[in-house]
């Protein structure tokens, strides 16, 4: 009797969390400012890709997308969206699974203390691959470095995505004389979102952040697989466990799979 009343509350959670990400019934976000509005409402949510948060790219379409987003008859008003949304005051940075969110400015002050946290930083410098260790010893030295100047795209991109999904660098698009697109490599220091937040994020203790910005995916998504939770975030391990402990996530089974879903305490206010 509890594993069918279980999976009755799976059922109802995943058909909430179809109707919020706007999929079931089918609500396509129509402009950059519905997206907007979306992504204040929901918190925090991915850009494009695929994981429990919701995609803003199957927001604007009304339907999930399996495959690349850019193959869909939808590429060119996803495209157009996703770029009026800079006029918008939203916070952007590759946290969930290292791919691009978007995230409530409500967030940043929790986003910055994570990102400057000493700590982590030592810890995540100590498990960089060699190569982008030497990535960021040269942006940390010269400032900046377009990746183009660095060696082929192929051999550097992994070490750049790495760095980005650590938190210890920012990349800013840049369009070429050549027509072609690259990266410009900074320091986090450097960045908008330090410059936006580093003084309120000075009252936040550093497991604070953690949780909130943890609390505020668990939100986002409504229910979550426990194993991809976990993943979530390259800092943290621990919090799932420690969120579990406080009641702050619930944990569901349903045949034999974890998920986690919000807590009644569950809050996700800075």
């Amino acid at each position: 009797m509890e594993s069918v009343k279980t999976a009755s509350s799976l059922a109802a959670l995943q058909a909430r969390r179809l109707r919020l990400h706007r999929l079931d019934p089918s609500r396509p976000l129509p402009n950059a400012r519905s997206a907007a509005a979306f992504v204040r409402e929901r918190g925090m949510v991915m850009t494009t890709g695929h994981s429990s948060l919701p995609s803003l790219s199957e927001g604007i379409a009304g339907r999930p997308i399996s495959g690349s987003w850019m193959a869909t008859p939808d590429v060119h008003r996803i495209y157009a969206i996703l770029r009026g949304l800079r006029a918008h005051d939203l916070v952007e940075a590759p946290l969930i699974l290292g791919k691009a969110v978007l995230m409530h400015p409500r967030l940043g002050p929790a986003l910055q203390r994570v990102a400057r946290d000493p700590g982590r930083c030592e810890k995540a410098r100590e498990e960089l691959s060699p190569l982008a260790r030497r990535l960021l010893q040269t942006v940390e030295v010269r400032g900046a470095i377009r990746m183009d100047a660095w060696g082929p795209a192929a051999r550097s991109r992994p070490a750049r995505t790495l760095l980005e999904r650590e938190l210890l660098v920012v990349a800013d698009e840049v369009h070429t004389e050549g027509g072609y697109h690259t990266v410009n490599l900074r320091p986090w220091r450097t960045g908008q979102i330090a410059a936006r937040f580093e003084r309120e994020s000075r009252h936040l203790a550093y497991d604070e952040a953690a949780e909130i910005l943890f609390l505020a995916a668990v939100h986002a998504a409504v229910t979550a697989p426990e194993r991809e939770a976990r993943r979530w975030f390259a800092f943290g391990g621990d919090l799932v466990d420690a969120l579990l402990t406080r009641k702050a996530i619930r944990r569901l089974r349903d045949r034999g799979i974890p998920y986690v879903v919000a807590g009644r305490s569950t809050s996700t206010r800075c």
